[in-house]
């Protein structure tokens, strides 16, 4: 069986108290990559007629009547399931600021997606980000992370960046990335109560951890 994995992630990369204490890493896992592509493409041209002309759905800048209808999307579908690493922020060493937390958090995530059986193969679709350093930093880390958790099970992989508008499951990711993060960082539940019966996998990777940096 292939599996389909979109990651994405919510959250900043600063490093102060005044900032939101939270990064969110989130993997939507199907084995049907079309999935929801037909949903999401009817909804942007309704959207598209109604005035509201947008070239994709992102959660953090759409707005909240857009917000609705796309979770309405999500929520009714049964075709994947999300597997999320929570990062603590003020408890990530400083060694590992400013990118390296992504090889903590992507290894941990990468070894959910092998405990899949019958797995012949695993392509993962990634989204890009603007910063053109974290992305450098972003594709060396999951190439090293990726190879190193493939390659100790035997499994075929392949690993791209692409641009969000490319794929509705980037998008999808994108969402239940937001949705999830809303919730640890601010204690607003209403988006992740559409996503959380797809949840497989929220782990707080530093909840255990007695070291905090500021």
């Amino acid at each position: 069986m292939p599996l389909f994995t979109f990651l994405d992630e919510s959250g900043s990369y600063q490093y102060t108290k005044e900032q939101s204490n939270f990064i969110v890493y989130t993997a939507v896992v199907t084995s049907t990559p079309s999935l929801l592509c037909q949903e999401f493409s009817e909804l942007k041209y309704e959207l598209h007629l109604q005035g509201q002309r947008q070239d994709r759905f992102h959660a953090c800048e759409d707005l909240q009547v857009v917000r609705n209808r796309v979770f309405g999307i999500i929520s009714k579908s049964v075709g994947y399931a999300i597997h999320a690493i929570v990062v603590r922020k003020n408890k990530i060493n400083p060694v590992l600021h400013k990118y390296g937390v992504y090889s903590v958090a992507y290894r941990t995530l990468l070894r959910y997606l092998v405990a899949f059986k019958n797995l012949d193969r695993v392509c993962i679709i990634v989204d890009t980000v603007p910063d053109q350093s974290q992305q450098v930093t972003l594709k060396n880390t999951l190439r090293a992370r990726t190879e190193e958790v493939m390659n100790a099970k035997g499994i075929p992989y392949t690993l791209d960046h692409h641009t969000s508008h490319s794929h509705t499951l980037l998008q999808v990711a994108d969402y239940c990335a937001w949705a999830i993060y809303r919730k640890w960082a601010n204690n607003d539940a209403r988006s992740y109560t559409h996503i959380q019966g797809r949840i497989q996998n929220e782990y707080d990777i530093f909840a255990n951890g007695d070291t905090t940096y500021y």
